[in-house]
């Protein structure tokens, strides 16, 4: 059995399942959104798990593969912000209770392994490897020191600051914002103060276009966003300026694809979505891997048949 883990709201998922069941494959899609789990059932006796939603019942002893989209309990965002304790404690009871089951089926095939996957997604573990495989990357610093950084964007022709954590925040105004890439100058820099955090600030590169690059397995799926041509999305194309912003499939250096599959190996996962900068010379930046990432405006986009590697990959594994 095939199983999906994911959420109510995902079309990921929707397109996946949609295509197992026309090949007639089997799969039980547990999705883990609030509304969803308190409709859920689900008990575990003697090591084997049993769960019951609307899609029917699953034995934790019949799951061979699974697709792991979505790994915990997932929140709207006026969730995110719900303190209520009785709220706090069943979500916390959910996820325990999740890790628990993922122990007791880590023997099935895995997209991605779940350590794996939260392994490769820290962001020095990432550089660690990229450095290891020969990948250029933008030079950086991390600090919380106003001196340093001052005098890093003083020796760099344009810094941004990235962050760490993607969560999206509530602002001043009460509206949900997310934290994008942002060009980071002295006078931005003036206000940092004495007890800030530390933050993550990177050499501006250069950018003739960028790449969206997804791995599955074998398969590599490469799209060239020609973020430039948006003043939008230009520093940072998830701000999403899709009718500006030209999304093309593009062949690889063949030194950029042997990299991506030692790259792939060193994180131990079959999937990825990695995000490249291209310079006007033909440079390749590597900047970071979404090891759960998205790919499905991708596919939509560019025709690149994503999906179709996710269902081989899971009826293979099966």
């Amino acid at each position: 059995m095939i199983l999906i883990l994911s959420d109510k709201y995902d079309v990921h998922a929707d397109v996946v399942c949609n295509k197992l069941e026309a090949l007639g494959m089997e799969s039980f899609r547990f999705n883990l959104d609030v509304a969803s789990l308190k409709k859920a059932k689900i008990t575990c006796s003697n090591g084997e798990w049993l769960l019951k939603n609307e899609n029917g019942v699953l034995r934790s002893s019949t799951i061979h593969a699974v697709w792991c989209r979505r790994a915990f309990v997932e929140l709207l965002l006026e969730e995110e912000f719900d303190t209520n304790t009785g709220f706090q404690i069943w979500r916390r009871e959910w996820n325990s209770h999740l890790n628990g089951f993922y122990t007791d089926i880590k023997s099935a095939h895995w997209l991605n392994p779940l350590r794996k996957a939260y392994k490769g997604e820290n962001k020095y573990f990432q550089m660690q490897c990229a450095r290891q495989v020969g990948f250029r990357l933008p030079d950086y610093v991390v600090s919380n020191d106003k001196n340093t950084l001052e005098q890093f964007v003083k020796c760099h022709n344009g810094s941004v600051i990235k962050f760490m954590n993607q969560d999206i925040f509530k602002n001043k105004q009460g509206k949900f914002c997310a934290a994008y890439v942002n060009q980071l100058t002295l006078e931005a820099l003036s206000e940092f103060g004495d007890e800030e955090n530390p933050i993550f600030v990177q050499q501006r590169i250069n950018k003739d276009f960028e790449v969206r690059y997804t791995v599955v397995e074998n398969k590599h799926f490469v799209c060239k966003i020609d973020s430039q041509c948006s003043s939008i999305a230009k520093d940072d194309w998830r701000r999403y300026d899709l009718p500006h912003t030209p999304h093309s499939v593009i062949t690889p250096p063949a030194e950029i694809r042997s990299k991506i599959e030692m790259f792939m190996k060193l994180l131990q996962i079959p999937y990825g979505a990695l995000d490249f900068i291209v310079t006007p010379e033909g440079d390749w930046f590597f900047l970071e891997i979404n090891c759960m990432g998205q790919w499905l405006w991708i596919e939509e986009l560019t025709g690149l048949a994503i999906s179709d590697a996710i269902v081989q990959w899971l009826i293979k594994n099966n």
